[in-house]
């Protein structure tokens, strides 16, 4: 009997698409609902499938240590030719295998070649003398599962019903109906909203539950996993399912195939405006500092692909927007960050290998568009509170990330988002107990004011000088902008009272805004645009708050360190989030 591991797949209505991530040169014509994934090949046309959804990645299914053999099957009609292709880490073309296409055509190729494989893609063309007509393609084995995943797919939601709703549809008639699945994938809905109708998302089991964010929200769901005791894996993923449904049924093999008990398959996170661009493809963790891994890369070429495979760093955590695991390799659960940090706290904390496989990805609005002075409080708050339990926690080090984030909002006017980095710093100070008493953070964001934005047509954009590259300065003015506080020492008579319109992540920003009283802002990606005004006064009673606090770290920090690694077990433990959700 064989398991299909990975089937070819064409775009899906509803997803955010780009061609050549699927099929190469251009899209084949569908010839059906576009959930039925067939297609039509005319007469002397030819399709690969050289691609990040579609080619078979060697070397990340071998690692899973369960996969002994491995075979192609194909369903079509018509005349022509499929042939299977391997192309190596080193970029060589081999063909392994080929068939012709004559009439009615449905076979189970065994792949021999699979046994001195060792990296590298797997992928087919198909090209037709004749129309053809591809019902089914996918690689699959006969290798018994190591085991058979009782999965549970938990969704943590919050105010997005029309999103959760059109999501767990889809997922319904594409996964569900699926007899591979039906007993075996479980999806369950955290509504911390408490505002969803289950009647609303049938086929899924609704948890209404106190808002205590992503942390809380999934700290839920695998307490209610662990209560049921029936199943083996988990899956934790956004409220809106940004991905294709694919992705879910490779992870179930991939899951099904691994012998590593401690398996983190992450899903990577693509560009909901660049659909070709990664975000994040698993994430690296030095200093206090999370950097994602791979960022920017674009998955159109075939040569990119193979670089994707290899990791760019050593990846320790996956993104809470699709990250899947075995219940038995959970020791510790979220930490209460409300969000921001849990996901990645939870991964070093757990010791999972992490994996990565193209194909498995999700779509998300850009982090920097997403950027305010509310989420860079989460954040710096959660990357101190991390680096005190689970980095090195030198001082200087972690003087250095909060005051260098500081500074560049203070510096650039954005004084918002300097205060609540300040907060960010003033709490994490409070130490352990401060995370105990504010599960509930809503109460907290009152205190911070967010940049007020707007949105504009795009031909404001176009009549607006808006820079976004940094411009080359004397030795001279680099001086004067330091000594000055990037103009917060100059007198009113040497700025410039016209305002100066910037990318919010441009490259040598603090140059840009140098001197100027007046900054229009243009956040990243998107057409939304806040205004700043420079404002010496506040920029230095920001500064003095900082130092103070500045202070009182560096004087308790060793105390700190300690309290909160003592804690840590306590604040990350199964019990602790029992007794949060029976009081």
């Amino acid at each position: 009997m064989l398991t299909v591991l990975h089937r070819l797949i064409l775009p899906t209505e509803g997803l955010e698409q780009c061609d050549a991530m699927y099929v190469r040169p251009v899209l084949p014509e569908c010839i059906a609902e576009p959930a039925s994934q067939i297609f039509l090949v005319r007469a002397e046309q030819g399709f690969t499938f050289d691609t990040f959804y579609n080619a078979f990645s060697v070397k990340k299914w071998k690692q899973t240590g369960g996969i002994s053999r491995l075979a192609f099957s194909l369903r079509a009609s018509g005349q022509g030719e499929v042939v299977l292709f391997h192309r190596s880490s080193a970029g060589i073309v081999t063909p392994v295998w080929r068939k012709k296409i004559k009439g009615e055509t449905c076979c189970v190729e065994e792949i021999p070649a699979w046994h001195t494989l060792s990296d590298g893609l797997i992928y087919f063309s198909i090209t037709a003398t004749q129309d053809c007509r591809v019902e089914a393609a996918y690689f699959a084995t006969s290798s018994p599962m190591l085991q058979v995943p009782q999965l549970g797919v938990v969704i943590t939601h919050f105010n997005r019903q029309h999103y959760v709703r059109n999501s767990i549809h889809r997922v319904r008639q594409a996964l569900l109906p699926d007899p591979a699945y039906q007993d075996s994938i479980h999806f369950i809905i955290i509504d911390n909203s408490a505002n969803l109708d289950p009647a609303d998302v049938p086929g899924a089991k609704v948890i209404k539950n106190h808002n205590y964010g992503g942390s809380g929200g999934f700290a839920r769901g695998l307490l209610y996993l662990n209560e049921q005791g029936t199943f083996t894996h988990c899956l934790f993923m956004d409220d809106d399912i940004s991905c294709e449904v694919e992705a879910i049924r490779r992870c179930y093999a991939m899951l099904a195939y691994s012998a590593d008990k401690q398996i983190g398959l992450a899903g990577t996170l693509l560009d909901d405006c660049k659909p070709w661009s990664v975000q994040e493809k698993g994430a690296a963790f030095s200093d206090g500092v999370f950097r994602a891994l791979h960022v920017g890369e674009d998955v159109r070429p075939v040569e990119n692909l193979l670089k994707l495979e290899q990791d760019a760093g050593k990846p320790v955590y996956g993104g809470w927007w699709f990250f899947a695991f075995r219940l038995d390799a959970v020791s510790a659960y979220p930490f209460p960050f409300f969000v921001r940090g849990d996901d990645a706290l939870f991964g070093l904390m757990n010791r999972f290998n992490i994996v990565t496989l193209n194909g498995i990805a999700c779509f998300s609005e850009h982090f920097l568009s997403k950027e305010n002075a509310f989420t860079r409080y989460l954040g710096m708050r959660a990357s101190l509170a991390i680096y005190l339990m689970m980095g090195e926690a030198r001082t200087l080090p972690a003087l250095k990330m909060m005051g260098l984030a500081f500074l560049w909002c203070a510096l650039s006017c954005r004084y918002q988002s300097a205060h609540a980095i300040l907060l960010a710093f003033q709490d994490v100070n409070k130490g352990p107990a401060f995370w105990r008493q504010n599960l509930d953070f809503m109460p907290l964001a009152k205190r911070i004011q967010k940049e007020t934005t707007c949105r504009k047509d795009d031909i404001y954009f176009q009549s607006e000088p808006f820079m976004y590259m940094g411009r080359p300065e004397t030795r001279l003015r680099k001086y004067i902008r330091l000594l000055s506080l990037n103009g917060h020492l100059l007198p009113q008579c040497c700025l410039c009272k016209t305002p100066v319109y910037v990318g919010e992540y441009t490259r040598g920003l603090l140059g840009l805004t140098f001197r100027y009283q007046h900054i229009v802002y243009r956040k990243y990606e998107s057409q939304d645009i806040f205004e700043a005004e420079l404002d010496a006064s506040q920029f230095f009673r920001l500064v003095k708050a900082f130092i103070k606090t500045a202070l009182v770290f560096v004087l308790k920090a060793s105390a700190l360190k300690r309290s909160y690694r003592k804690n840590l077990p306590e604040l990350t433990g199964k019990k602790f989030w029992q007794r949060v959700y029976r009081s």
